[in-house]
């Protein structure tokens, strides 16, 4: 079952900020989750627009429980060995979770990151805004004026573009400004750990309490590789390299191919991002 989510607009027209994120998390720890908006805009330089939106992308990047100021198990490690949030374990995370199919981003984010991103087609705001309304369409019913959804695109090129939000993972880059156009490039591969991690939150939230899963399902552009931009061959050798550390069992002597799950919680896995 999809669990709860951001909403479309939680942005404000903004986006992504990290260093802010990181100044909403210091405060957030600092009082133990209780928090104001108040205490935000007290606690840090963040303007009106800033205390709303910026705690909304630490929920959607799995850093804030949705609904509340407290930290979730992934900002607390994060907080302890990242603390500016800038390392490209942090990063990666981050990205999966405003991209998981299951929440806590906004239900468009997955939608764009498997089906409208694409590496080595250049994509402009208008395609981003256009993808939006049209998935907000069919699967909500629901219509958002031409401004909101221009604002939306450019909060989510913006966020992967901009080296104070994701641009350090190398996605996507501003081609031609006057016109709103990007690059979108092979990114760099995330870190073991990085795709271990998130593979158990994945299996968790979308396998129902299975021990297997078939390969070519965790492989689909839709599927688990998608959300890292992996193809087969990539994400079997990640899968290769969890099997030799113990994570994973993969079965290939006859088809259908099996990855069985072999990791007792995701908390061990945690404690290795940052090893």
């Amino acid at each position: 079952m999809p669990r709860e989510r951001i909403d479309t607009t939680f942005h404000e027209t903004f986006a992504l900020n990290i260093p802010s994120v990181a100044s909403v998390l210091r405060v957030s720890d600092e009082h133990e989750g209780d928090v104001t908006a108040e205490i935000i805009r007290a606690e840090t330089n963040l303007g009106p627009n800033y205390v709303k939106a910026m705690p909304r992308y630490a929920r959607g990047c799995g850093l804030l429980d949705l609904g509340t100021y407290r930290l979730t198990p992934f900002a607390r490690a994060a907080l302890d060995k990242d603390p500016n949030l800038m390392s490209v374990e942090t990063l990666w995370l981050m990205h999966y979770h405003l991209s998981a199919p299951h929440g806590p981003g906004p239900r468009f984010w997955n939608e764009l990151i498997t089906n409208t991103v694409r590496i080595g087609q250049p994509l402009g705001r208008s395609d981003v805004s256009e993808a939006i309304g049209k998935y907000l369409q069919e699967k909500t019913r629901k219509t958002l004026s031409r401004r909101a959804l221009e604002s939306t695109a450019t909060a989510f090129l913006g966020t992967y573009a901009k080296s104070d939000a994701l641009g350090k993972l190398g996605l996507v880059e501003l081609a031609e400004e006057s016109q709103g156009l990007y690059d979108v490039r092979q990114p760099d591969a995330p870190p073991l750990w990085v795709v271990a991690y998130a593979l158990a939150d994945y299996w968790e939230a979308l396998s129902q309490g299975a021990s297997e899963l078939l390969l070519k399902d965790l492989g689909r552009q839709d599927g688990f590789a998608g959300l890292f931009f992996m193809g087969p061959g990539m994400l079997g050798t990640f899968l290769s390299e969890l099997q030799s550390a113990g994570v994973v069992n993969i079965k290939r002597d006859a088809p259908p191919f099996v990855v069985t799950r072999l990791w007792r919680d995701t908390q061990e896995l945690r404690a290795r991002l940052y090893a």
